[in-house]
């Protein structure tokens, strides 16, 4: 399960102070700091079957990576977003424009993929460009990846920017992670952000 707060940013001076804060300078781990271009485009079919089952389908280059993901069953409150995810590596960069719901072989979501997509075509529902900031967070109770995400969501002629930052929970205490995510946002004054990018690019639509 994914567990991750996200909150919107208001400019790129609240994120460089975010970026250098002293306390997060503290409990980062150094080497894992890393700035990554993101292109990622979300598939479905014509008549949205995966949206209406509440699964999103995303191909994602990450640097010289690409991962196709699937998520399903998520819930967001308050800028906490939980969901079932499954993160394949894939070596064939023509599945960002054509995609093959078969890279999820190894799991059971694949049948249930099989079953509600059949002979339609996926279709690309949108296009989101931005360049990612992370850096592993340990405070010794709980271990995370901060992220600060810019860029924009390309939904045909509609577009929308992306100013945000992640907390996503890789082990440890939730709460811990949660009260993190608070001190941060209340000394940075930013907002909980309930919508996903994907969520956010189906409002362009």
């Amino acid at each position: 399960m994914e567990i991750e707060l996200k909150y919107a940013v208001k400019d790129e001076e609240v994120i460089k102070k975010i970026l250098h804060d002293p306390y997060l300078e503290s409990i980062k781990d150094k080497d894992t700091e890393e700035e990554l271009e993101m292109h990622a485009v979300y598939f479905d079919t014509e008549d949205r079957r995966l949206f209406r089952e509440g699964i999103a389908f995303r191909v994602r280059k990450e640097g010289s990576k690409l991962i196709a993901t699937l998520k399903w069953n998520g819930s967001s409150d308050e800028g906490m977003h939980k969901r079932e995810e499954i993160n394949v590596p894939v070596d064939d960069e023509s599945k960002l424009t054509i995609p093959d719901i078969q890279i999820f072989d190894q799991s059971e979501m694949c049948q249930v993929l099989v079953d509600l997509v059949g002979k339609r075509t996926l279709v690309p529902l949108m296009d989101i460009y931005f360049v990612r900031r992370q850096v592993r967070i340990d405070t010794g109770r709980s271990i995370s990846e901060l992220s600060i995400d810019v860029g924009k969501i390309i939904c045909g002629e509609n577009t929308a920017p992306i100013s945000e930052m992640e907390i996503e929970l890789y082990s440890g205490d939730e709460e811990d992670m949660i009260a993190l995510g608070q001190r941060i946002s209340a000394k940075y004054d930013l907002l909980a952000e309930d919508r996903s990018k994907y969520k956010r690019g189906l409002d362009l639509i």
